[in-house]
């Protein structure tokens, strides 16, 4: 994260008592907006104020404020904390007189955007062993009346989360307890609270991630169905026989399933997409966990174990998404190759028929060139018998008709011998 590096500033020196994290995600036309946030509270109270560092360090009546701001891409994450420079007696072993501290950090943060897609509030008394801030983890669970959801010892702290936190808009309220020497504490405290700043930030993204494609997830049942029923329905017309199934009527579905492959592929390949940038902000959220080195105490869940299992939560119904967008391809794709296949054999009988009805015309040219071929010989026949007609009745009128009729025989003869030649030179 972009100024996230504590070393760039000098931190407050003093004891932070209540802190509240929040991170959201901007638009690019409210960049300046964002920007100016603490530049109004610095107008509004005073203080020190760094316009390069994005953090302001200012005094409210008897009370110590610090607010700042950090940035990752479009995100914007913003630490408000409310303390005291000296140990405040009234919180050593207790938390219940917070309440003052709650009301300044509440005010602070009314100046943040309403929409916001991950939250922190971090409440912190100071104890000056391990046993003194479990036991007072316990007491503070018990009067307040609520069950712990994970606890664990990170470095000299009790960090304790609370249940009741909501996994679709990470909101967390935790408990901190660092002990030990007390200016220890105090620079231990500041560390977290911008480890914290970073864990807000995973997991907003990863929030921001889930609910732009919810309505997907939710509509993917009914989506599933729908498709499933038409897949079956397309499978029964496949069944019937081929002489039954209209060329026009394959071409249709063909169309209809190639379109909702496209969508599919399209829907598969974006969700893809984000699940990739999921699986790298998971990365980040447990290489900043595995630096905790986070210890069990008692018999509850580890923060690092809960907050990993939210997340992973998170990113579940995206590979869920692919992998039965995924399944409904494959399918269709069955139905791509059925159909097809039933194209092919459709394609295949009107070449058969169409071979089948050219060897009949041909069959039928044949016959006729075959027979306009006798008509030539008779034709010629004809004509030479008439031409001998003519000379015999010229040369011996007498015996013309009997010598037409024999010559007939040898006319055909002729027309015959012609013909051949005819086609021989052709």
């Amino acid at each position: 994260m972009d100024g996230t590096d504590m070393r760039a500033e000098e931190l407050p020196k003093w004891f932070p008592y209540s802190i509240y994290i929040a991170a959201y995600h901007i638009d690019s036309e409210k960049e300046l907006e964002s920007q100016s946030i603490v530049e109004k509270l610095y107008h509004r109270y005073g203080g020190v104020y760094s316009k390069d560092l994005n953090s302001l360090d200012f005094t409210s009546g008897s009370f110590l404020s610090y607010v700042k701001g950090l940035s990752e891409g479009d995100f914007r994450v913003f630490l408000i904390a409310a303390g005291s420079a000296e140990a405040d007696k009234e919180s050593f072993n207790s938390i219940s007189s917070h309440e003052k501290y709650d009301e300044l950090v509440e005010g602070l943060r009314g100046v943040l955007p309403k929409e916001l897609d991950s939250t922190y509030i971090l409440r912190v008394a100071y104890t000056t062993d391990g046993e003194e801030a479990e036991a007072l983890l316990q007491r503070y669970v018990k009067n307040a009346r609520g069950q712990l959801r994970s606890a664990g010892l990170i470095r000299n702290c009790v960090l304790a989360t609370l249940k009741g936190s909501s996994t679709l808009m990470p909101s967390r309220e935790l408990m901190v307890l660092p002990y030990g020497d007390w200016e220890t504490a105090k620079e231990g405290i500041w560390a977290l609270c911008f480890e914290v700043c970073s864990l807000a930030l995973y997991n907003g993204e990863m929030s921001r991630l889930y609910s732009e494609r919810k309505l997907m997830f939710d509509l993917m049942e009914a989506s599933e169905s729908s498709t499933q029923l038409r897949i079956n329905e397309i499978l029964a017309e496949m069944r019937r026989p081929v002489d039954e199934i209209q060329p026009g009527d394959l071409e249709d579905i063909l169309k209809e399933i190639t379109i909702q492959f496209s969508r599919l592929s399209t829907l598969a390949s974006s969700m893809r997409r984000d699940h990739v940038k999921a699986r790298g902000l998971l990365r980040g959220l447990r290489n900043l966990l595995k630096s905790w080195n986070e210890r069990p105490i008692t018999e509850s869940l580890t923060n690092t174990s809960v907050e990993t299992e939210d997340f992973e939560n998170l990113m579940a119904p995206f590979g869920d998404f692919i992998e039965r967008t995924e399944a409904l391809m494959a399918q269709l794709n069955t139905v791509l190759d059925s159909v097809r296949t039933y194209l092919g054999i459709q394609q295949q009988k009107a070449s058969i028929v169409e071979q089948t009805s050219s060897k009949e015309q041909l069959v039928r040219l044949v016959n006729l060139q075959e027979i306009l071929h006798k008509l030539e010989i008779l034709i010629v026949a004809v004509y030479l018998t008439e031409m001998a007609r003519i000379v015999f009745e010229t040369l011996l009128q007498e015996s013309a008709n009997l010598l037409t009729t024999a010559f007939i025989p040898l006319s055909l003869l002729i027309s015959i011998l012609i013909s051949r030649i005819l086609h021989k030179t052709r």
